[in-house]
């Protein structure tokens, strides 16, 4: 009869059962492959993140020798910047919109990173106006907007030996008096903690988007 549980019959279902389970074992791998592979975060081209405002060098560019001091009068030198993530925007206190505008968005970008992100990412404010700016006219400034903010002055050829070497023009406007002005660059560039000049991002700033295309520089570029 048709029902009988012959040894034939046993084997051909005991067959169709280990089919079964091998099919959904390979289903559960392929959709589970694929739940993964949306999940994650498809990592930015270097074109996509230029698209985004964050512009990266093909390769890591060497800084020149340079001897700067800090809002407290403590000096630096490359080997100042090594062991974090540097965010270098060059401004002066006296300028009246373009920098206190910028730093007030750093300070935005710096506090909503996470405490781990933070610990090794500095903010620094790069006098273009160093004959005006001292440290503690620096260091006063910059308690406007973060305590972990850093200050850098110092002799004029030296920091604009360094602005160049970043990819930050800068120039004294002609007359004004006392009262002069300085035009500058409003981007922000980068340095790794290596101490190499890596790239920038392009002002004027979109802080989501700054904030997404560092995260995704720090985890996957240099």
């Amino acid at each position: 009869m048709s029902g009988e549980n012959t040894p034939a019959n046993s084997q051909q279902k005991r067959g169709i059962r280990l089919t079964v389970m091998a099919i959904f074992v390979v289903a559960s791998v392929l959709v589970g492959s694929f739940f993964y592979s949306f999940t994650q975060a498809r990592v930015m081209t270097r074109d996509e993140l230029r698209e985004q405002g964050a512009y990266l060098y093909e390769n890591p560019r060497m800084l020149p020798g340079f001897s700067l001091v800090d809002e407290s009068n403590a000096t630096l030198t490359p080997d100042s910047l090594k062991g974090k993530w540097n965010l270098m925007f060059f401004g002066f206190t006296y300028c009246p919109d373009i920098c206190p505008t910028t730093l007030a968005q750093l300070k935005l970008f710096y506090q909503e990173l996470d405490p781990e992100v933070q610990a090794d990412t500095q903010i620094w404010l790069v006098s273009v106006d160093p004959a005006r700016d001292t440290p503690e006219q620096l260091d006063s400034y910059l308690e406007f907007f973060h305590p972990a903010f850093r200050g850098m002055t110092g002799d004029f050829l030296e920091i604009h030996r360094f602005a160049t070497a970043l990819n930050i023009p800068f120039a004294k406007v002609p007359g004004g008096g006392d009262e002069y002005m300085v035009d500058h660059s409003a981007n922000v560039a980068l340095v790794n903690p290596e101490g190499h000049s890596v790239g920038f991002f392009k002002a004027p700033l979109d802080i989501s988007k700054m904030q997404r295309n560092f995260l995704t520089i720090r985890e996957h570029y240099y």
